[in-house]
């Protein structure tokens, strides 16, 4: 189960989920953001999880749908406290209709993530489900963080390392350790791959933040939205945390800074470089990726089986945005 095969069976599957034709505006909504294009990370690590163990993933089927499904509410809600207007290249869904219809359209995708969960095997359907409430109740405090970090200028790396992974890792954690659970992985093997998803989801954190004010955006988003946004993200804090005063006092008007966005992005990149916050960022990245690594190779699998996974997380290294 590569990533093109997990991916065209994750689209299909999105495809023919059936929506009620009334209220229409909720359920076009719906299907309008998971009908987008997408990487489908979350799906596709539960699937591949599960065929790491066994060969028949169809079992897995439901519950990587309803991880995706999960991803795309949280996506949404997220747009709307970030004001974001593209999403994948595509406006977003408070941009194309408003904020309540993208309010009721996440809460009702929350609602069917549940019902996918609900739809796993019998036998392992409970301890899903509490995984399931258990990742949901995290994504939701670090975004909570998140909200809080807004208005702070003294976050410790630390403290930015425990948002994301109970925003991001913690997700990704779940998705594999619910796979290998339906894999009939034995506890051990489960329990690696969920700390590898932990260090896979900590390195995918920060390489976003690094890719939004270095990378190529193939979706249409703007680039450097972090820093217009003064979006606390791993190079910010880093900068704030490594910078003597002349750089910080220069970094917080910058950050005070609302009129002047392209000399705001141009002047602190121009400090992130001088810093080489771009070199330390990707040196907690490598070690972030190659901590997930080493609990693969922990796991007694085929090799052949294994190395697909190991190939899907390099490409999630090496990529440009």
């Amino acid at each position: 189960m590569n990533y093109k095969k997990a991916l065209f069976l994750i689209n299909r599957k999105m495809a023919e989920i059936h929506y009620p034709h009334q209220p229409k505006t909720l359920y076009e909504s719906i299907n309008y953001i998971l009908s987008m294009d997408g990487k489908k990370i979350r799906a596709i690590l539960t699937l591949m999880a599960c065929h790491l163990f066994q060969e028949n993933i169809k079992p897995a089927i439901n519950t990587a749908l309803a991880w995706e499904i999960f991803h795309n509410f949280t996506l949404i809600h997220d747009d709307i406290m970030d004001n974001a207007t593209l999403r994948r290249g595509n406006p977003t869904v408070h941009a194309k209709w408003n904020k309540t219809v993208a309010l009721l359209s996440g809460d009702s995708m929350l609602i069917l993530a549940y019902k996918y969960i609900a739809k796993s095997p019998k036998q392992y359907r409970d301890i899903l489900l509490k995984l399931f409430s258990f990742t949901a109740t995290k994504v939701c405090e670090g975004q909570m963080y998140d909200v809080l970090f807004e208005n702070r200028s003294n976050i410790l790396k630390k403290e930015y390392l425990n948002l994301i992974h109970l925003k991001t890792a913690t997700l990704l954690s779940a998705c594999l350790y619910s796979g290998a659970i339906i894999g009939n992985a034995n506890k051990q093997d489960a329990k690696i791959l969920k700390i590898f998803g932990v260090n896979l989801g900590i390195a995918f954190q920060i390489q976003d933040d690094v890719l939004d004010t270095y990378g190529n955006s193939s979706f249409g988003e703007k680039i450097s939205n972090d820093i217009i946004s003064n979006k606390k993200t791993y190079l910010l804090i880093s900068a704030l945390n490594s910078s003597n005063k002349i750089e910080r006092d220069e970094l917080l008007f910058w950050l005070n800074e609302k009129e002047q966005k392209e000399k705001k992005v141009t002047s602190i990149i121009n400090l992130y470089n001088k810093m080489k916050i771009k070199e330390k960022a990707y040196k907690t990245i490598k070690n972030y990726y190659n901590k997930a690594l080493d609990c693969l190779n922990t796991i007694n699998i085929k090799e052949e089986k294994k190395n697909i996974l190991i190939d899907f997380t390099n490409q999630l290294k090496n990529r440009k945005f």
